[in-house]
């Protein structure tokens, strides 16, 4: 058994060098291949000073997107392209795909589906890897290995599923922390004669945050030709909480029945504030029950100690 896993491990170490050393040498060798034929293409229609300009904007980028984003694409559609194309691709008529696509889009990750179904891939393999190995090394046996590897597999699986979930918790918390404040922005400017459209401009210059991203896609929808009213609509739904879609629908009737959008704005600020306000004041309610826990696990053995602790042992003493 000893020898079988010595030698196990030794093919298994190659193999997995052999399959770094051709993933990388496959990445660099169609990313140089690509990046030569654009500059010489460049180089041919513009000459050099237009080379010169798209080298600076080249190093004007970011690490992350000049080498890490092109690498991960590349190792994207490589695991796609050897996996079933069912279990990565989003199939528009798929359930479980539409759900998964709108679970990326509430967590704000800008993936698509078969992007994080390769993630996840991944994930449980190094996940699986790393643990079955390193329990075969401290066990010695490959049976616990193989068992190890497979509970980094399913711990992966669990992990990656709560923290999406996690994710758009968060973000629809954040989302609602920042509305009323949002909303009082909004609704000034317009107070002071802007448009909604120029009033939400405003906003997203001055602010930052997950409602602000949503907010805008929203203005940019609207300057893309979407109508005021559709892409309210959508705002509420990618937002997804109560607040928002109380805001968007008060907006989309104001605008149908000709009210003025100043007045609903102004009410409906005021309406977010109170609410906001009520909520904290339910949470800090709340604090005085959720901390009966831990003063009766924690503070209260301690001060039985400190005041019995001496009568026992003259007790015990007299005894």
């Amino acid at each position: 058994m000893g020898n079988f896993g010595t030698v196990f491990l030794y093919l298994a170490s190659i193999a997995f060098g052999v399959f770094i050393f051709t993933m990388v040498l496959l990445l660099l060798k169609s990313r140089g291949q690509e990046k030569d034929a654009f500059q010489s293409r460049l180089t041919k229609i513009a000459g050099q000073k237009t080379n010169a300009i798209y080298l600076n904007e080249e190093l004007n980028k970011p690490i992350s997107e000049r080498l890490i984003k092109p690498f991960a694409e590349k190792f994207v559609n490589g695991v796609k392209k050897i996996s079933p194309q069912a279990n990565l691709d989003a199939d528009p008529g798929d359930a479980r795909s539409a759900k998964m696509k709108v679970m990326l889009r509430k967590a704000g990750m800008k993936l698509t589906v078969g992007e994080y179904r390769v993630l996840r891939i991944i994930i449980f393999v190094v996940t699986g890897l790393v643990l079955g190995f390193l329990v075969f090394f401290l066990a010695k046996n490959l049976l616990y290995g193989l068992l190890a590897g497979a509970m980094g597999v399913y711990l992966a699986y669990v992990v990656l599923r709560f923290r999406l979930a996690a994710s758009v918790t968060t973000r629809k918390r954040l989302m609602q922390a920042q509305l009323p404040e949002v909303l009082d922005m909004i609704s000034v400017s317009v107070e002071a004669g802007l448009g909604l459209e120029q009033a939400m401009i405003e906003v997203v210059k001055n602010f930052n945050g997950p409602l602000i991203d949503e907010i805008a896609i929203t203005n940019r929808e609207m300057t893309m030709g979407r109508s005021r009213n559709d892409a309210l609509l959508l705002l509420g739904d990618r937002c997804d909480f109560e607040e928002m879609q109380t805001f968007t629908r008060a907006i989309i009737q104001a605008t149908q029945m000709g009210i003025a959008v100043k007045n609903v704005l102004r009410s409906q600020a005021e309406y977010m504030r109170q609410t906001h306000k009520n909520k904290i004041e339910e949470k800090a309610m709340k604090v005085s029950v959720k901390i009966l826990i831990p003063m009766a696990f924690f503070i209260l053995p301690v001060i039985f100690i400190v005041l019995l602790g001496p009568a026992v042992v003259n007790i015990i003493n007299t005894l």
